[in-house]
């Protein structure tokens, strides 16, 4: 069973509230988007970030919208030099990417570790050396599932990251005995849109929306004007986590793919499957 009873009472009663509103909706307005043009791709990332994946869809004709709500700016880290570190976490792409700009230095003998593939292989071809991640579920769960994650006791470890972010690979690595230093490189800052007239394109000709994180999905939802509601809850959803699913409590359990990553090839076969 995916939840306890007590959510699954709370979810019923959100579900029968939102179709009732959706109903509402549907005879009070006659929404613009209800149309023949409503089979494009909403992709929520950052700008060129997965250039596979948009290879893939102009290839198979997929026409689609790319749009970031989050723009990255290098942070000065607190050291440099990790000299008494055992292990390394990176956090994401960036996380090397700005750790790389600081002058972070590595000893030889500094194990690492991703949380997902494409960051392991940016961190490797950077540094030189392996760089190990989960090979199926590509989360900070997954991660902690690694056998070298298991026994870490009087081990020092480092989680290179953006500021803010969850705490659970900091908090589960210390109840398994090990010192933890978190090293941020980097924040995230809301990119408002710059055009807001782009959100009625959306709402006239997208039924699918893929989105990369939490971040991105709560600035995209502020930037909506509040009649959007029925659209978003029309539209199918791609997200890479379970987590991320339980952010858009307004559509149902059907209307949501979950590939359990955030790759590129994750992502391309969701829309595989999702007839595209």
């Amino acid at each position: 069973m995916r939840y306890g009873a007590p959510w699954k009472t709370l979810k019923h009663s959100a579900s029968h509230w939102l179709r009732s509103c959706w109903h509402k909706a549907q005879a009070t307005f006659s929404p613009p988007f209800i149309n023949k043009l409503m089979n494009k791709l909403l992709l929520i990332q950052p700008l060129g970030s997965r250039p596979r994946l948009l290879q893939r869809l102009q290839a198979a004709d997929v026409p689609y919208f790319e749009q970031s709500f989050i723009d990255i700016q290098a942070l000065r880290p607190a050291v440099t030099h990790l000299t008494t570190t055992d292990a390394v976490i990176w956090i994401s792409k960036n996380a090397v990417k700005y750790a790389l700009e600081a002058g972070l230095k590595l000893p030889r003998q500094v194990a690492m570790y991703a949380v997902g593939p494409a960051t392991a292989q940016y961190a490797c071809q950077q540094f030189k050396r392996p760089c190990q991640c989960p090979t199926f579920e590509h989360s900070s769960e997954g991660l902690l599932k690694l056998p070298q994650l298991t026994d870490v006791e009087a081990q020092q470890w480092c989680l290179i990251k953006g500021k803010g972010g969850r705490e659970l690979l900091a908090d589960s690595l210390v109840a398994r005995g090990a010192s933890v230093r978190s090293l941020e490189v980097y924040q995230r800052v809301k990119k408002p849109l710059s055009d807001a007239g782009v959100v009625q394109d959306w709402m006239q000709q997208v039924n699918r929306i893929m989105v990369s994180s939490a971040e991105q999905l709560a600035y995209f939802l502020s930037e909506l004007p509040p009649h959007a509601d029925a659209w978003l809850r029309s539209c199918h959803w791609i997200v890479p986590s379970e987590r991320l699913s339980l952010l858009i409590p307004f559509v149902q359990d059907d209307a949501v793919t979950v590939t359990q990553s955030a790759s590129e090839n994750a992502m391309i076969n969701a829309l595989l499957e999702d007839g595209n």
